[in-house]
């Protein structure tokens, strides 16, 4: 299986044509909603695809199985939920309902992850040499959840690599946790930003580690824990983290 890159938010691909020059091409893909949830009373939703710029253009959507393991993430290949249809043409400002469904109707063990790319492709017939093509890919999370899931049950441990603070999420629950605004207090008082905006997410039976950025300076021993606060979807966290 072929992994797929950009696993978090939109982001803008260029695409070459020749050697890079001043002069670009480049159109507006919006997708929403940010967040798509699917159940057993719910099996499909719709990603709502627009063109706000002058030109027509392509969008593809796909779908990828969002997995976390041993602290690293990846995207992978999935038949189990699917999007229809996955190519389609967007006119000038056209707005277009892509459906997103979950072949499987079996309600899972535990909530599911996954991602729908949404990229804008590049019109290879409007090319030149010598110009980039700025196209937009959006990636969206979407959670299969059952109807019976708990809520996320996290146990957090803070270590170190090369000098900066590891922070560490092991989720046994059944549901994810998406993190942001995260700051650990340590025992002797200092505290590590993890930056104001969003983290990630830790998802059901999964584990999941950050780094804390190279801003935050280094530290020594974290044997003796500290404290993980955080703004999640279910509210502000205040909570231990034992040291490794």
């Amino acid at each position: 299986m072929k992994p797929a890159h950009h696993i978090l938010g939109g982001v803008v691909l260029a695409v070459l044509s020749g050697a890079v020059a001043p002069a670009a091409l480049a159109n507006s893909l919006q997708a929403s909603p940010v967040l798509i949830e699917l159940n057993g009373r719910s099996p499909s939703s719709a990603v709502n695809v627009r063109n706000t710029g002058k030109t027509a253009f392509e969008v593809q959507t796909r779908v990828f199985r969002w997995v976390q393991e041993g602290g690293n993430e990846r995207l992978e290949e999935t038949e189990a939920v699917v999007t229809s249809p996955p190519i389609t043409t967007l006119d000038p400002g056209a707005t277009y309902s892509v459906r997103v469904i979950r072949v499987d109707k079996e309600q899972p063990a535990r909530e599911e992850a996954y991602r729908v790319l949404v990229d804008q492709l590049p019109d290879e017939s409007r090319l030149r040499s010598g110009t980039v093509a700025l196209v937009m890919r959006h990636s969206i999370p979407v959670f299969v959840t059952p109807e019976n899931a708990g809520g996320p049950q996290v146990r957090w441990s803070l270590g170190t690599e090369g000098g900066r603070l590891v922070l560490q999420a092991i989720n046994t629950g059944g549901r994810r946790l998406r993190l942001s605004q995260v700051s650990v207090s340590l025992a002797g008082g200092k505290k590590i930003s993890f930056g104001n905006g969003l983290l990630g997410y830790v998802h059901a039976g999964s584990t999941m580690r950050w780094v804390a950025p190279a801003s935050a300076g280094k530290v020594g021993s974290v044997a003796s824990g500290g404290t993980v606060n955080a703004t999640t979807d279910l509210g502000t966290i205040n909570v231990k983290a034992a040291g490794r």
